[in-house]
């Protein structure tokens, strides 16, 4: 909960590399204070910051403790403007969390992976039932029957990432590239048939980033800012494989510092902004891909959809349908849902994995909720207006 007694910071006294919005609401500055539990330190000065006022929905959010890593939580409907809030500091030098800070939003990059095939699928440059040996053949003979539009769906067969990247020797602050990845998947067998089974698969969008990278002759992550990035005006994010500022650090266990050392692209890489996401869930409804990616779901043999593909997982919350995904990994946290007949979208970023996958996911969907609860109910005005008193500049 938020702590009284404390002084209220003015805007101006924030980092000047921090883009503080129009109608900004402004910070709220907790006192520095170390805390100390099961040996993890947490740093202080903490905030907690708002912009177009203080809503009743951030509650699930508000025992994030302000003085340590923590979140930015944000909402938004029919344009790319966003109400949110922040809990906690980017770093230990005790700068805000903003809309404007750059996270690694791990799994969620997977829909930018889907709409590079997305694109090219278009362009007619490859076709979703194109052999993944056709783009890749350095893998063995035994993935000749693995198109691309398997692993799309998660369904080429594909044997568990972890252990196989755990025996590489590789961890979230390894250095390894999307190649380098490549060449330890070619020494692997699929474990069932192509299309038989739903099996999630980071590997198989590592290598659909490479095929992305053999069809066009660029990396991955100049590809996706000229087709996908700068079209959507996410002119504040990148991929690991090119230069450009680094993300707030992660924070493992409350206490292990994590900084991204590795340039592989495809299950993850992207680094974004809460603003940069509101703009892409903006601007890819609207876009050409839409019809590829948020309307064909791929045939299971049971007969049922695949109900995660193309980087977005649907499916139904209290009778709406929901396109989403989320991120996990060593110090980030990231959720990324959208309604589309509700026109509303919720991002929750995290520059700490302290809450685990389970209870963060909880508290985006206790978000959900609230938010649907004013629609339904129609008890107070509607929610993109302002709820309750700002906190003070």
């Amino acid at each position: 909960m938020l702590e009284t007694g404390h002084s209220i910071m003015p805007t101006h006294k924030h980092r000047s590399d921090s883009a503080v919005p129009a109608g900004f609401s402004g910070c709220r500055r907790i006192s520095a204070v170390t805390l100390e539990s099961d040996n993890a330190r947490w740093w202080g000065p903490g905030w907690v910051c708002s912009y177009r006022g203080w809503m009743p929905e951030w509650a699930p959010f508000e025992d994030v403790d302000s003085r340590a890593p923590g979140l930015v939580v944000g909402v938004t409907t029919r344009t790319p403007e966003v109400s949110w809030a922040s809990f906690g500091s980017d770093s230990a030098d005790g700068g805000p969390l903003l809309s404007s800070s750059l996270f690694y939003v791990a799994s969620v990059a997977k829909q930018f992976t889907a709409a590079a095939i997305a694109t090219l699928y278009l362009d007619g440059a490859l076709d979703v039932d194109d052999s993944v040996r056709r783009w890749l053949p350095e893998l063995p003979a035994s993935w000749d029957g693995v198109e691309v539009g398997h692993l799309i769906a998660h369904t080429g067969g594909m044997a568990d990432a972890n252990p196989v990247d755990v025996a590489a020797g590789w961890g979230v602050q390894s250095r390894f590239t999307t190649w380098d990845r490549v060449g330890i998947i070619a020494a692997t067998t699929p474990v069932s048939p192509p299309g038989a089974v739903h099996r999630y698969s980071n590997h198989g969008y590592v290598l659909l980033a490479a095929i992305v990278e053999r069809a066009t002759g660029a990396n991955f992550g100049e590809f996706a800012r000229d087709v996908l990035l700068a079209p959507a005006g996410m002119t504040s994010s990148r991929f690991v494989d090119t230069d450009g500022p680094a993300p707030v650090p992660g924070w493992s266990n409350g206490s292990r510092r994590i900084d991204i050392q590795f340039t592989c692209c495809g299950d993850g890489g992207l680094l974004t902004t809460l603003e940069d996401l509101a703009r892409w869930n903006h601007w890819l409804p609207e876009s050409r891909l839409a019809p590829v990616m948020l309307t064909s779901r791929p045939v299971l043999p049971d007969g049922s959809l695949a109900h995660d593909a193309w980087g977005i997982s649907i499916r139904e919350h209290r009778g709406l349908r929901i396109e989403s995904h989320g991120g996990s990994i060593d110090g980030y946290l990231a959720s990324f849902v959208r309604f589309p007949t509700e026109q509303l979208a919720v991002i929750v970023l995290a520059n700490t994995d302290q809450f685990g996958v389970a209870n963060f996911t909880g508290r985006v969907e206790q978000l959900m909720d609230s938010l649907l609860n004013d629609r339904i109910n129609r008890s107070r005005p509607p929610w993109t207006q302002t709820h309750g008193e700002a906190l003070s500049d």
